[in-house]
């Protein structure tokens, strides 16, 4: 199969910062849903731990084009013991020449050397290409993930009136992490454990979990170019926080919320409603018309508000794994 690629004028070789223009587009035209940004993906790079095992090669084409990228590496995120992920993304152009397929051996080989016993990828569920692919390969589907994107500009906040007045006069006092830094600093160190405690109870495929130091948070949400401390709401009840949605701006793309999460001892009483409406507020003031986020199918409560707030539901993101 590799002399199959190098007839082509295919190879492979490793990462440059000069690549990342090409691969932006390349995403872009896979996902115009979703498009990719330069932006973030230069500090992505600039902050990925240098100790972090990671087996990377760029595809170029005879003309020395980036066409494409796999990667094999240990999640910083989620914890599943034994297991690598793996991505491969090809320019649509040069799909069904044999890439993917002379990758996989090594990145299986990369990971089994690393002590791993699994394989863990993802693709959106109407890419039938990939699909075809990994289950040829071997890779059976663990679970799913849904997308959901919301237009603002028809949102209906009437719907939900009296909420955030009977939250309020419940006790809860609503707040932006720029608001908190003002008057406690410790409040970035606040806003972490409250992500860690509810994050960590979020559902994955595969029995997964989120875990994350402080310094992995602070350098993914409070120092990334898409974090704006005036979109991360904070819900505090007697002082303590309570409930938090963080929200992350990209230009051209719709506002993401990144998490939505309320303490165990706060649930029930609508506070994850409340936050979500002032989040919408909150992107409105942003210039924003649609938002997006992903639940897992096993985390039916927010699944239900999503689509009580509205949400549509986009083509889900296929969570897959082989055993090596």
């Amino acid at each position: 199969m590799k002399e199959h690629l190098a007839a082509q004028g295919i190879r492979f070789r490793d990462f440059r910062w000069d690549d990342i223009p090409a691969l932006v587009d390349i995403r872009t035209r896979i996902s115009p849903e979703n498009p990719g940004s330069q932006e973030r993906m230069e500090y992505f790079e600039k902050t990925y731990p240098a100790d972090n095992p990671r087996l990377r090669y760029v595809i170029e084409n005879a003309a020395g084009k980036c066409i494409g990228q796999g990667v094999c590496e240990h999640s910083t995120f989620i914890s599943v013991p034994g297991m690598y992920f793996m991505w491969i993304t090809i320019d649509p152009d040069y799909r069904g020449r044999g890439i993917a397929q002379t990758l996989l051996p090594r990145f299986e080989a990369y990971a089994r050397a690393q002590g791993m016993v699994k394989l863990w990828t993802s693709c959106k569920e109407d890419q039938d290409y990939s699909i075809r692919f990994l289950e040829k390969a071997g890779f059976y589907l663990l679970g799913q993930r849904f997308e959901s994107m919301l237009d603002l500009t028809t949102f209906d906040e009437s719907r939900f009136a009296g909420t955030i007045d009977r939250l309020q006069a419940a006790g809860f006092e609503f707040t932006t992490l720029a608001q908190e830094r003002a008057i406690n600093p410790e409040a970035d160190r606040l806003l972490y454990d409250i992500d860690a405690e509810t994050g960590g109870e979020v559902p994955w495929p595969g029995g997964a979990h989120m875990e994350t130091t402080y310094e992995q948070f602070r350098q993914r949400s409070l120092e990334s170019p898409m974090a704006d401390p005036t979109a991360m709401l904070i819900a505090k009840h007697q002082g303590r926080y309570a409930g938090i949605t963080l929200v992350e701006f990209s230009p051209g793309q719709p506002a993401h919320t990144t998490m939505t999460g309320v303490r165990r001892e706060y649930r029930g009483q609508g506070l994850a409603l409340g936050l979500k409406l002032l989040s919408f507020r909150s992107m409105k003031e942003h210039g924003c018309t649609q938002t997006i986020t992903q639940n897992d199918t096993a985390n039916p409560p927010i699944l239900r508000l999503n689509e009580k707030l509205g949400y549509e539901k986009k083509p889900g993101i296929l969570q897959w794994e082989k055993m090596l």
